[in-house]
């Protein structure tokens, strides 16, 4: 018996979805006022707000993919919870109690960087523990106590999950779930084992680092330079779009190629060819700007 539940799933696409829409479309217009500053001040200006703006975009979109994809997954053997890339298999008999968070008889303290659709991270609680966040909402929070520690989860059915769990409590579990846990950074370490990625995924860093190196080096002795595309001169300053831009590629392609290199198959190759491209387009820029330079 498997029984699958998600956790509410609206508010928090929402207001992720909502807001990363307002920062791209606010860090886009920075940057192309910043194309378009005939001064190197002006330009910097507009590029370090668009940057700012655009910083913690990120994090938005992982957890929203997190939202999109998380279950919680009840089995006569125990407990599994996904969390975009958090996983944690619980066997059944590790579960010493679960009850809403609604009847603690206590506030219970919360993440510090938490927002509809997401309230992840750990908070130590003197009554319970070390409790870790894998939850949407506060309504259907319940609580799910192990001898390690306590997980918050809010599945959207939480009466029905109850329910659920106390049926598969007295039944008991014939094989036991083997007890696992995977955190992002376990899954970054398992691809810089592969020596392979290791070496593309750094080669790519590498020729960002260089490209980003020759333009700050040359900017000081340029006043002005012919953009591509254009007939005028523009602010030697703009030249640093480039190497923005450069470190943007290789930062999609890197998070892109570690969801896709976690699922194995064919798809680790589309992970190498990503991080392969990410060198190509770093060395294209980098030709690009000494083009400008010389």
């Amino acid at each position: 018996m498997v029984y699958e539940f998600l956790p509410p799933r609206r508010n928090g696409i929402l207001f992720q979805g909502g807001v990363i829409l307002v920062m791209l479309l606010a860090g886009g217009y920075f940057f192309y006022r910043a194309t378009l500053d005939q001064t190197g001040l002006d330009f910097l200006l507009h590029m370090l707000i668009a940057l700012v703006i655009l910083a913690p975009s990120p994090l938005l979109l992982y957890r929203l993919y997190a939202l999109l994809n998380a279950t919680y997954t009840l089995r006569r053997e125990g407990l599994m919870l996904r969390w975009g890339l958090r996983r944690e298999d619980i066997p059944l008999s590790q579960i010493e109690w679960m009850r809403p968070a609604a009847e603690l008889g206590f506030r219970l303290p919360l993440p510090w960087l938490k927002w509809p659709g997401a309230i992840l991270g750990t908070r130590q609680v003197g009554e319970l523990g070390t409790v870790e966040f894998l939850s949407a909402n506060l309504a259907q929070m319940i609580l799910v106590a192990t001898d390690k520690r306590v997980y918050a989860i809010s599945p959207a059915e939480s009466n029905q999950f109850l329910s659920q769990f106390s049926q598969m409590s007295e039944l008991g579990s014939l094989v036991p779930l083997e007890a696992q846990s995977v955190y992002p950074a376990v899954l970054l370490g398992r691809v810089m084992e592969d020596r392979l990625a290791r070496i593309l995924i750094l080669a790519g860093f590498g020729a960002g680092l260089l490209h980003l190196a020759a333009v700050v080096i040359a900017i000081p002795g340029l006043d002005l330079v012919l953009w591509p595309g254009s007939s005028d001169l523009a602010p030697a300053e703009r030249m640093l779009l480039l190497p923005v831009l450069n470190g943007m590629v290789w930062l999609f392609n890197l998070v892109l190629g570690i969801f896709l290199y976690r699922r194995g198959g064919d798809l680790k190759m589309a992970a190498y060819l990503l991080w392969g491209n990410a060198i190509l387009i770093g060395m294209l820029m980098l030709i690009v700007s000494l083009l400008l330079i010389f």
